[in-house]
């Protein structure tokens, strides 16, 4: 079984990869590390854009899992633990679906996970970071980009952090995720790369 493990990285410190660096890839946006395993990416699109820009240039020659992380993920996972991503790589090998997600129940009220969560009482959050300009709820970009049916409860991987297998990611042609890719090269924090985050899941399965 092959694995790879996509990091995307601006300037955080990747030592706790050390155990596993010769699986991974680093997606680096910020200073270099002179390390072989290190690919530089414009500072676009925040983690959706490094995941797709693997996923569009490995399509051919993808590995059976493929882990995709941020630089550090103790932000959202309490620490930076290696065995996490261990963790859920494993996991994907036993699921017919990409695996590691959390279930929202949509009751309308939730301005972190609501499908016009991105609409605030005091106007659209990331106002000015929108694709052309032109700020929409994520409940109308989902129904746009991703499946008109949308979904409730709805999966989401927190922090983007998740394992999908070869099979899920090949699934859907490498049309489809350079269609996508251009949703969110237009800027260093587009909102749009929020709503990939609640959207993966979709994406692979």
């Amino acid at each position: 079984m092959s694995y790879k493990i996509i990091v995307s990285r601006f300037n955080e410190d990747i030592e706790w990869l050390n155990s596993e660096k010769e699986n991974c890839i680093i997606y680096n946006k910020g200073n270099k590390l002179n390390i072989h395993n290190e690919i530089f990416l414009q500072n676009v699109g925040r983690e959706s854009d490094t995941y797709l820009n693997y996923i569009i240039t490995n399509y051919d020659n993808l590995p059976d899992v493929v882990v995709f992380t941020q630089a550090r993920i103790s932000d959202h996972n309490g620490s930076d633990n290696i065995n996490y991503l261990i963790d859920i790589k494993n996991q994907a090998l036993n699921y017919t679906k990409s695996c590691n997600h959390y279930i929202h129940n949509d009751i309308g009220n939730n301005y972190d996970w609501d499908k016009k969560w991105n609409l605030r009482p005091n106007g659209y959050y990331l106002e000015n970071n929108y694709k052309n300009n032109k700020p929409i709820t994520f409940l109308d970009w989902f129904k746009t980009n991703i499946d008109l049916a949308y979904p409730n409860p709805i999966n989401i991987y927190i922090a983007g952090i998740f394992a999908v297998k070869k099979e899920l990611i090949i699934n859907k042609p490498i049309e489809y995720y350079k269609r996508l890719i251009l949703q969110i090269n237009h800027h260093i924090n587009p909102a749009e790369g929020h709503f990939f985050e609640r959207s993966w899941y979709y994406i692979f399965n």
